[in-house]
């Protein structure tokens, strides 16, 4: 018998960036999630686009050097039961077709698609607005 893979979980950005700028309660529960990729209970995913979308508050505030430690840091997670999934032409056509069914932004479409595409079991995002997507995948918030 194989050994059963771990859980997926998705992540939307906003999760990212309460993890990053520390904001807490979510950064400690955001950790305890991270530290559940390194040791194997569970495998976190997230999209380019939510990469794009975090290095773009970096580079807007024309802060390099946060925008480097945010590379090196999901450069690190990468080792650590941690998938950074570009955009195909699958999820493309999936996002285009989420986003034809229950509107919203287009990213957001993207973000849920390559979540249902690395068949995530959840995605976590505290963005009222991507819970339009409800129907498609769970969507966790943090309490």
């Amino acid at each position: 018998m194989g050994k059963k893979k771990p859980p997926k979980i998705a992540f939307d950005t906003n999760i990212l960036i309460y993890f990053l700028e520390g904001i807490e309660p979510y950064a400690t529960k955001i950790e305890a999630l991270l530290n559940s990729f390194m040791r194997g209970e569970k495998q976190g995913i997230i999209s380019t686009i939510n990469m794009a979308e975090v290095l773009t508050g970096f580079y807007a505030a024309k802060d390099e050097r946060g925008a480097t430690k945010t590379k090196s840091l999901f450069e690190d997670l990468t080792r650590n039961n941690f998938k950074i999934v570009p955009v195909t032409f699958k999820i493309a056509d999936s996002a285009a077709s989420l986003k034809a069914k229950r509107g919203g932004k287009l990213p957001d479409a993207l973000i849920v698609a390559t979540a249902i595409n690395e068949s995530a079991e959840a995605l976590y995002s505290n963005d009222k607005d991507i819970q339009r997507f409800s129907q498609d995948i769970k969507i966790k918030e943090l309490e």
